[in-house]
């Protein structure tokens, strides 16, 4: 279908293309997952070779959260329904001075009464807020727990306290959201083991802490031609002089460089310091998931060449997300968690450890919980590839991370891009039952995404799973960079998302990279 095949690429705007008379078929590498729902083409530039992306079913919608902006939220004010559960009975009481929940135990189990925090059921968007206090009294040891979305699924939650007699209890949500999606909280959970109990609740109520005084937002830049630097570190001193740079991270040389280059490496970083400037090393490789030990062993062997206290940090620049079906695979993502305990136990508290990830990654979970936010929970800080020229744009994709940061205490950096992007065309493939509307088939056997028609010579024992065109967008490279700018345009937008980004967790903006920035004209 020769025609699709042009219709695809002159709807998509990829200038003049040559295309053989039939469309070539695209070659799948990596696995396979067992169900794909659509499949996504991404054409980079010129090129017409696209990447493959699968994905499954779409998950079931949420109801979205209510997010409340007051500075203190008083739940107990607007509670949902109250439902009892385990093999007991159950009666809720409204006074002046509060609500009184009481069960009695019907057998040895687990018995108690879910408490909705909304009145309409849905999630409550709390992670604005960084305390949660409880006041009231409870008849015996009663547990008191918090319920995510997630738990709701799994008929779990989170544990908060035990409690008995009078109580007026404030916790962090720190410790809460290191088991609870805060974005999504559903419901308290009051319950006792195997007997009867009782809680009266004056207060449920979550509160924001006075906004603290921070220090000046810094700047930095990613440096990935290190022998470049080790050569003439001058160039890059006063680039960053020049721009007020707070901050240098430097990629670190390989591990196959001369024992010459190492110490080379760790004398720029010395340069650096005296500069009155913070070094950083920087490393990182998608396949160091697969073998963290070697990326650990690079760490010690530039820790065994500096003096203590000369590196101000690691950050590690991984982006396993570029393996094969990574997002897909729980155990991937474990080990991408596993990889950076390892570089910290490598570290050995000797400097700071950061990791650089992408905004969208606080959508993806791992065990129920945000994959940003558990990485966020290893390290010491995180920058973000925020690369947005819209700075309003920059504000909303890194919301969800900059809110965790100033409920957790971990620092978070904005990144902005400045190097030369291709443009990107992107045609997404949905399934689709009947072969008459379909323009391509997934043939798993030959490990093929076939164009109709499909040649007769191909042969029939295929599992046939039927595409059609479902849309195509483009992606333009002036919405994610700055190239083609002037510096001090750049540093307008930078000193623009220093003053208006009000989080507590907010740390600084990094630019990408040294390089990009000096081919900017002045």
């Amino acid at each position: 279908m020769v025609s699709l095949w042009v219709a695809v690429f002159a709807g998509m705007g990829l200038g003049i293309l040559v295309l053989p008379a039939r469309a070539a078929d695209v070659p799948l590498s990596g696995a396979i997952p067992s169900t794909v729902y659509e499949i996504e083409l991404t054409y980079i530039g010129e090129r017409t070779d696209p990447t493959v992306a699968f994905s499954g079913p779409p998950p079931t919608a949420a109801p979205l959260p209510y997010r409340p902006f007051l500075p203190i939220l008083e739940l107990h004010t607007s509670l949902g329904a109250v439902r009892p559960f385990g093999p007991c009975r159950a009666q809720t009481t409204k006074s002046d001075i509060g609500i009184e929940f009481q069960w009695s135990a019907g057998g040895a189990a687990r018995c108690g009464q879910r408490i909705e925090l909304h009145p309409a059921g849905k999630p409550v968007d709390l992670l604005s807020y960084q305390l949660l206090r409880l006041r009231g009294r409870a008849a015996g040891p009663v547990v008191v727990g918090i319920e995510d979305l997630v738990g709701l699924r799994r008929e779990d939650n989170w544990m908060v306290s035990i409690l008995s007699g009078a109580f007026d209890l404030t916790v962090p949500l720190q410790e809460i959201g290191r088991g609870v999606d805060l974005r999504q909280v559903t419901a308290l959970v009051v319950f006792t083991e195997g007997q009867g109990g009782r809680i009266q609740l004056e207060k449920i109520q979550v509160t924001q802490e006075a906004p603290v005084i921070r220090w000046p937002a810094g700047t930095g830049f990613w440096v990935w031609n290190y022998r470049q630097a080790v050569k003439d570190p001058e160039v890059m001193l006063s680039t960053c002089r020049a721009h007020r740079c707070s901050r240098l991270l430097i990629q670190m040389p390989a591990q196959s460089d001369d024992e010459g280059l190492w110490r080379e490496y760790a004398q720029l970083m010395e340069k650096v310091r005296e500069a009155g400037i913070e070094p950083w090393a920087l490393d990182g490789y998608p396949e160091a998931i697969q073998e963290p030990q070697r990326l650990a062993d690079k760490i010690w062997r530039l820790l065994h060449l500096v003096p203590p206290g000369l590196l101000s940090g690691l950050q590690l620049d991984i982006e396993p997300y570029l393996l094969p079906g990574f997002l897909e695979d729980e155990a991937q993502l474990r080990r991408y968690l596993g990889t950076i305990e390892t570089v910290k136990d490598a570290i050995q508290g000797r400097a700071k450890l950061s990791m650089v990830t992408p905004f969208w990654l606080a959508t993806p979970t791992v065990g129920g919980r945000p994959l940003a936010f558990a990485v966020m929970d290893l390290v010491d800080e995180v920058a973000v590839m925020s690369y947005r020229t819209d700075l309003d744009e920059v504000q909303d994709i890194a919301d969800d991370i900059l809110r965790y940061g100033s409920v957790s205490g971990i620092p978070v950096w904005l990144a902005v891009e400045t190097t030369v992007l291709p443009l990107e065309q992107h045609v997404v493939l949905r399934r689709d039952s009947q072969p008459g509307h379909a323009d391509a088939l997934l043939d798993r056997d030959h490990r093929l995404l076939r164009w109709q028609p499909i040649s007769e010579a191909v042969g029939i024992d295929l599992h046939r799973e039927w595409f059609r065109v479902h849309r195509r967008f483009t992606v333009r490279p002036d919405r994610l960079s700055f190239a083609g700018r002037s510096r001090a345009q750049v540093s307008s937008a930078i000193k623009e998302i220093q003053d208006t980004t009000s989080h507590s967790s907010f740390a600084g903006v990094i630019i990408h990279d040294l390089d990009g920035f000096r081919a900017l004209a002045e």
